[in-house]
């Protein structure tokens, strides 16, 4: 079984900053440069030959860039944060995006859950052994103005996802070009 999603990786300066937000928060795992990404499509554990046939269906698309801007910071989890985020701009062609992919999983073959988008690039994760706390809290309100130059993404890519002891490796397995 392969655990897999797709996503988009960000650009090498806004990763650098990205990486360098995380870092910043003094508790939890700040998320390695390398793993920074906005998921499109969470597809779970999966057969090899079943991401054989989604990826045939998203090598067929060709969907437009859309414009992707950070703008701003959040957490998920409530009183329990499970992760530190940049959260990312509404945008219909974003949306648009991630329905397209999503439809190709299905074309493939994946029973994708419904799940709410809420686009976001994680920077930082925390256990439960670990929780966060003030630090996280001085991070929230020392970064709620945050915000980036919006860029368009050349392409979203299909990755493979190994958790580890010291967090997931993530290796591309398949680009998408975007138009």
């Amino acid at each position: 079984m392969i655990r897999a999603f797709v996503a988009l990786p960000m650009p090498d300066p806004l990763r650098d900053r990205l990486e360098e937000l995380g870092e910043d928060i003094d508790e939890g795992r700040p998320v390695d440069g390398e793993n920074l990404h906005l998921t499109l499509a969470f597809l779970g554990e999966q057969r090899p030959e079943l991401l054989e046939d989604v990826a045939v269906e998203l090598e067929s698309l060709a969907p437009p860039a859309p414009t992707v801007a950070l703008r701003g910071v959040g957490a998920f989890g409530g009183g329990r944060p499970r992760s530190a985020h940049v959260e990312v701009q509404a945008d219909p062609a974003l949306t648009a995006l991630r329905d397209a992919i999503r439809r190709a999983c299905r074309r493939g073959g994946l029973e994708l859950p419904h799940a709410r988008f809420t686009p976001h690039v994680t920077v930082a994760r925390f256990s439960t052994r670990a929780p966060a706390g003030e630090g996280l809290a001085r991070w929230l309100a020392r970064n709620a103005g945050f915000a980036a130059a919006p860029f368009q993404p050349p392409a979203a890519a299909l990755y493979r996802s190994d958790l580890g002891p010291d967090g997931p490796i993530y290796r591309e397995l398949m680009e998408i070009p975007l138009g």
